[in-house]
C-alpha cells in the first residue's frame, strides 16, 4: 500500500519565485496498476522522485509499503523498483553484470544474486543477449535489462516512468505485456505514460494531474473506454483559461 497524505513541494525559481510543483496530494493506492497521467509540467516526475525518495516533501507524509518516506528512506528504496526516463547502463558491462552490480547497492549477493538475476532473466527473456556488453544492445534490449534491474530485488511497488519510450513496435508490446504479466503478483505499479491506450491497456486506477494536484482519483473504468477515455484525459488535463474557468 501507499499513501499519500496532504503533501507539498515547491520550488524556488529566480525569475518567478515560489513554484508549487505538487500541492496537498492525498490518495491511498493498493495493489494493481495506477496510471499518472497528465500534461508536462503537472507535477508528475516530482510526485514520482518524492514517492522514490530522490526529493523530500516540505510537508505531508508519503507511506511506502508502512514505511516513511522522511523518516525510513533507506527502507523505502529497498521497497521500490524505480524505472525513470533517466535511468542508463553502464555500456562496458554485460547485462548480467550489470545486474550483480545493482544488486549489490542493496547488499544482494552470492546464490539469492543468483537466483534473483535467473528469475529476471527468465521473466524479460534476457537469455540471448545476457552475456554482451550494454553498449552492443538494442534499444529494446536496453530496455528489458532496465526492466529486469528494477525488479531484481522483487519489490512490492514498482514506478515505471514512460517504460516504452523509443522502443519500436514490437519491443514496446513486450514491454506492456511484461508490465501486465508483473500485475498477477500482487505488485501496486504506478506507470506514468504519455501514451493513452497504454493507460487504457494496462491501468486498473487513474491519477491525473493538473498544475500540481489532482483532478481525478479513480477506476479507469469511470471514463470510459475508446475514444470516450482518450477524450476524458484530455479534458481534465487542459489547463484552465479565464474563458474555461
Amino acid at each position: 500500500m501507499l499513501i499519500l497524505d496532504a503533501v507539498c513541494k515547491t520550488f524556488i525559481d529566480p525569475e518567478r519565485g515560489n513554484v508549487p510543483a505538487v500541492q496537498s496530494l492525498s490518495t491511498t493506492l493498493t495493489p494493481g496498476i495506477t496510471a499518472l497521467l497528465g500534461a508536462n509540467g503537472a507535477g508528475k516526475s516530482t510526485l514520482l522522485r518524492l514517492i522514490s525518495t530522490l526529493l523530500q516533501a516540505d510537508s505531508g507524509r508519503i507511506i511506502v509499503d508502512g514505511y516513511d518516506c522522511s523518516t525510513h528512506p533507506a527502507a523505502v528504496r529497498s521497497r521500490i523498483g524505480y524505472l525513470s526516463l533517466n535511468t542508463r547502463l553502464y555500456p562496458r558491462l554485460t547485462a548480467r553484470e550489470m545486474l550483480a552490480y545493482a544488486g549489490g547497492f542493496f547488499d544482494l549477493t552470492g546464490e539469492r544474486l543468483r537466483e534473483r538475476i535467473e528469475s529476471v532473466n527468465e521473466t524479460f527473456l534476457l537469455h540471448d543477449f545476457i552475456d554482451q556488453r550494454c553498449d552492443s544492445l538494442s534499444s529494446g534490449q536496453a530496455q528489458r535489462v532496465n526492466l529486469a534491474r528494477t525488479l531484481l530485488l522483487d519489490p512490492p511497488v514498482l514506478i515505471l516512468d514512460e517504460p516504452t519510450t523509443g522502443l519500436d513496435v514490437i519491443a514496446a508490446q513486450r514491454m506492456v505485456e511484461a508490465v501486465a504479466d508483473m500485475r498477477k503478483d500482487d505488485r501496486l505499479i504506478i506507470l506514468c505514460t504519455h501514451l493513452l491506450h497504454e493507460a487504457e491497456e494496462l491501468a486498473d486506477h487513474a491519477l491525473i494531474m493538473r498544475d500540481g494536484c489532482f483532478v481525478h482519483d479513480g477506476p479507469c473504468a469511470d471514463l470510459g473506454s475508446g475514444q470516450q477515455f482518450i477524450h476524458a484525459i484530455h479534458e481534465l488535463v487542459r489547463p484552465v483559461t479565464k474563458d474555461s474557468a
